[in-house]
Parts: structure tokens; C-alpha cells; sequence
């Protein structure tokens, strides 16, 4: 007997020890779509909520796929998936993308605007040289973990 989508979601974000509200934060949307879809009141999700889903879960996005009844020959027509829209905290914790900028730019607005300028108007090398140099910054702060 296989699982459904929503029993599967649901199964996974308690073994986490997520609430439907931590999830939904950590996936960029609200926690009544996260309930629909565990309640099988949501079917069949985009793609992209599944990937957002697969990733704060740590779970197979083909498998989410397959559970919300997409087929192969359906995703190999999706349109490609932009890279990861999460951010990992300090603890490695995956973050969701909306929720990460707008608490970056709560806690200090000069650097979020500083940050999405270098990601713009740096070149690579400049971009790694400045990333080297934070992630030091972090893990000597942190007393050797990043």
C-alpha cells in the first residue's frame, strides 16, 4: 500500500520535529497550504512548493513528485529549476529564500543592500575573495565551525 502525498508531509515534518508553521516559514509559504496539503485537500502542488518542500524536509523531490502524481515524462517538461531558493542559517538549518531576505533586511537594511549589490556588481573573483574572507570571519567567531 503506498502513502499519499499529504501522510508522507506530514510523517516527515513530525519526524523532524516541525511544527506546520515551522515548515511553511522554512518553505517561503503560509501554514494553511501546508495543512491543505497534508489534509489531501491540495493534490497536486507546482513544482516548485514540492522542491521548497524536499529541501526543509531533506526528502526525495522525485519521490514528492511521483507521490503528487506528476510523471517523468511531466518533469522532464517542467521548466528548469532555478537554483536553490533557500539560505542555511548558522546551525545549517535550511531558511526559505523570502523569509531569509526580509530578516536580513529587518536586522540591518545597509548590509542586505550591500550584499545584493556585490552579488550583482562583483565580479567571481571578487565575490569568492569577499566570501573567503566572511566565512573565516564565522568560523573563527564561531571557534572553528562554520
Amino acid at each position: 500500500m503506498s502513502m499519499d502525498l499529504g501522510t508522507y508531509l506530514a510523517a516527515a515534518r513530525k519526524e523532524r520535529g516541525f511544527t506546520q508553521r515551522d515548515l511553511a516559514e522554512r518553505c517561503g509559504t503560509c501554514a494553511s497550504e501546508i495543512c491543505r496539503l497534508e489534509a489531501g485537500k491540495r493534490m497536486k502542488p507546482s513544482p516548485t512548493i514540492l522542491r521548497a518542500l524536499a529541501d526543509a524536509l531533506l526528502v526525495s523531490y522525485p519521490y514528492l513528485m511521483q507521490l503528487a502524481g506528476y510523471s517523468g515524462e511531466e518533469e522532464a517538461e517542467l521548466p528548469e529549476q532555478e537554483p536553490e531558493d533557500v539560505f542555511l542559517d548558522e546551525d545549517g538549518n535550511i531558511v526559505g529564500l523570502t523569509s531569509g531576505a526580509r530578516d536580513m533586511m529587518k536586522k540591518d537594511s545597509a548590509w542586505a543592500n550591500a550584499a545584493f549589490r556585490v552579488s550583482r556588481e562583483l565580479d567571481d573573483s571578487e565575490r569568492s575573495i569577499l566570501t573567503e574572507m566572511a566565512m573565516a570571519f564565522l568560523k573563527r567567531r564561531r571557534g572553528g565551525g562554520v
